[in-house]
């Protein structure tokens, strides 16, 4: 029965790491190509009417988010943070850009599946289908 357990937090934490390299690879990208100055980054944040210190700001929480993921103590917070953002950026990319949005909704998924897995929310839905069989 231990074997089993151990079993279960190995293959979780393996879940978890999983999860936290995908969230950062995926938000830390196109974050690193808007700074590097990416032409078609640029016109997207132009489309704000900002200025450059907006498409910076944003790039550099948007990086320091995805490094946080993979910090243990911080990853939650760091989820949350990227998931407001991700938010923001769709409602940004459907109203002022107009431009296509799906790959958002796709970035959310693994943020979504890490948060809900790392504030044990996931934990807990496992265990009342566990009493119910």
């Amino acid at each position: 029965m231990a074997s089993a357990a151990s079993s279960d937090a190995r293959t979780k934490a393996l879940v978890i790491w999983g999860l936290r390299i995908i969230v950062a690879a995926l938000f830390a990208a196109p974050a690193l190509l808007s700074l590097g100055g990416q032409a078609s980054m640029v016109r997207q944040f132009d489309a704000f009417g900002y200025g450059v210190w907006f498409r910076i700001t944003v790039s550099l929480v948007q990086v320091t988010a995805a490094l946080l993921v993979l910090v243990p103590l911080t990853s939650l917070a760091a989820a949350i943070v990227l998931l407001l953002l991700d938010a923001a950026i769709l409602v940004a990319q459907i109203f002022v850009v107009h431009g296509g949005f799906i790959h958002l909704l796709l970035f959310a998924l693994p943020l979504l599946a890490l948060i809900s897995i790392q504030s044990g929310r996931f934990d807990r839905k496992l265990a009342e289908l566990d009493k119910k069989a």
